[in-house]
């Protein structure tokens, strides 16, 4: 078999198991939105909601005439990289611990904060993630003041500015429930429309005369009917009979 013939019949294949979901479309649908339920049930019921709240440093270094400076603005990006390690550090989430007087380890306060400096600036984002709203707001706050009172001390560098306050969150950060059913909806059609593939290559029936010509190579000479179209041409059959008789 030359490149050609084996490229046609893969193409007859595709053709045939395109055809083959499409006679199936109605369990594709089905799954399909059953995914999509599921999931966003899942989401709904079982994922607890979460909310972020953002406070913002601005970082810059002054020179002693307060005219800033080329010098000044890349310290102040050398300094927001320092600001960005020593912010976690436990000293500081120490601090925050026992202002807010948490019931938790400063291992456990980090995993709730995420640091972000956006490219070319001396901005320092910070964001506190948690299920309460008040919370994340209360600790993207004291954060910032923390590292504004204490870091610099430490660093022997100027206090950085307070660019934006921590707000409460008026909406939930997480889960998206348009996601989850979205995600939902396109898992169950990828599982009907797996389930259905498999059954189709796994299935080696001759199921027409153009399967014996196509597999075999071999052109049958007649094709016993099926059961259906059997009866149907009995019943043909007799309601002829039955009028020739009462005809004669």
């Amino acid at each position: 078999m030359n490149q050609k013939e084996q490229n046609e019949e893969m193409e007859i294949d595709l053709l045939d198991l395109a055809y083959m979901l499409l006679d199936n479309w109605h369990y594709l649908l089905i799954c399909l939105l059953a995914g999509a339920l599921l999931l966003n049930a899942y989401s709904f019921f079982c994922i607890q909601p979460t909310y972020q709240s953002t406070s913002k440093l601005y970082i810059v270094s002054t020179s002693d005439d307060s005219v800033v400076n080329l010098n000044d603005l890349n310290l102040g990006t050398s300094l927001t990289s320092d600001y960005e390690e020593l912010m976690l550090s436990y000293p500081v989430l120490n601090r925050v611990i026992e202002k807010l007087d948490l019931d938790m380890d400063y291992n456990q306060l980090k995993q709730l904060y995420t640091l972000n400096n956006p490219t070319d600036t001396r901005v320092l984002q910070i964001t506190a993630t948690t299920t309460d709203p008040q919370l994340s707001m209360d600790l993207a706050e004291t954060m910032a003041v923390e590292a504004v009172s204490y870091l610099p001390d430490t660093m022997s560098t100027k206090a950085p500015n307070i660019a934006q306050h921590a707000k409460l969150p008026e909406y939930k950060a997480a889960p998206s429930y348009s996601r989850y059913t979205m995600m939902g909806g396109l898992l169950g059609l990828i599982l009907c429309a797996g389930v259905l593939i498999v059954r189709y290559l796994m299935d080696d029936t001759i199921h027409t005369a153009e399967d014996m010509e196509k597999y075999f190579g071999l052109v049958p000479l007649t094709v016993i009917p099926e059961s259906d179209q059997v009866a149907q041409m009995e019943t043909t059959h007799s309601s002829k009979k039955k009028r020739r008789k009462k005809n004669g």
